[in-house]
């Protein structure tokens, strides 16, 4: 690889990959294999997952050749991928889950991620059950807290617990989902602090969803470090997102330029 343009400079440091925190994982919607390799271009260094996330497409447009041909290239650049959690939740529904982990492991996804943020909750004994089925197939397991709607009260103690616990299950990371750190970033911040202290925040993903994604990865970097790990950022923010995590971009000030911390838990 060339030297970078202005490799006289010491850059903001980030950690090779495989990276276990300071960790970014892209959703992108299906895009063309083509605009693929251009992001990748300019963007394989500071993304670590590419979650596809064109739900409809997974499941009747989608070629099972295609999803093959979209894992290579991004496994060629060292980025791992995974399907979207709303087709699980469908598996769930029409109750064909053993059968979704085998298409998941056969089109060379990394793993899957076992999200209920629109279903009922899944009783725990099953829950478990799917977990072990899935590790057992050679997938990673990544599982989610909180709902797209809000339409559940969430109770940072108990959920804090259901964290430990995957953790403990085998569970490789753990979703809070951006519609809950909205709502919780401007009402109980103290939620989130909560499950920040189950294990220092090494196993959640924080998603930034599409809702003021740079501001909340701001807010989210002053409150809890540059090692925090960021999920569902766009095709089109990675670059600011990774920015703003070190301390270079004009939404968080440039601590980095001003020999700042780039954050850091606030009293």
């Amino acid at each position: 690889m060339d030297s970078a343009a202005f490799g006289m400079l010491t850059p903001p440091p980030l950690a090779p990959k495989p990276r276990s925190t300071a960790m970014m994982l892209m959703s992108e919607v299906g895009i063309p294999l083509r605009q693929t390799e251009d992001l990748l271009e300019i963007a394989a260094p500071i993304i670590d997952y590419a979650k596809i996330t064109d739900h409809l497409g997974l499941i009747e447009r989608l070629s099972a050749a295609w999803i093959r041909r979209k894992v290579a290239l991004y496994n060629a650049h060292d980025v791992k991928v995974v399907p979207g959690g709303i087709p699980f939740q469908v598996a769930v529904v029409q109750r064909k889950v053993p059968d979704y982990f085998k298409a998941v492991r056969d089109l060379g996804f990394a793993g899957v991620e076992m999200s209920e943020d629109v279903i009922e909750p899944i009783a725990a004994g099953q829950r478990e059950e799917w977990i072990a089925l899935a590790r057992g197939m050679g997938l990673g397991v990544m599982t989610e807290m909180g709902r797209k709607n809000v339409d559940v009260k969430f109770d940072a103690e108990s959920i804090a617990q259901q964290v430990a616990h995957d953790i403990k299950l085998g569970v490789s990371k753990i979703y809070i989902e951006s519609a809950e750190i909205q709502h919780l970033v401007k009402d109980d911040p103290g939620a989130l602090d909560r499950l920040f202290k189950v294990d220092g925040g090494k196993a959640l993903l924080f998603e930034l969803g599409l809702n003021s994604p740079q501001e909340k990865a701001v807010w989210l970097v002053e409150r809890y470090g540059p090692q925090i790990n960021f999920a569902s950022v766009s095709p089109y923010d990675v670059v600011a997102v990774d920015a703003i995590r070190r301390g270079m971009h004009r939404k968080g000030g440039f601590p980095y330029i001003f020999g700042k911390s780039a954050g850091g838990k606030k009293g």
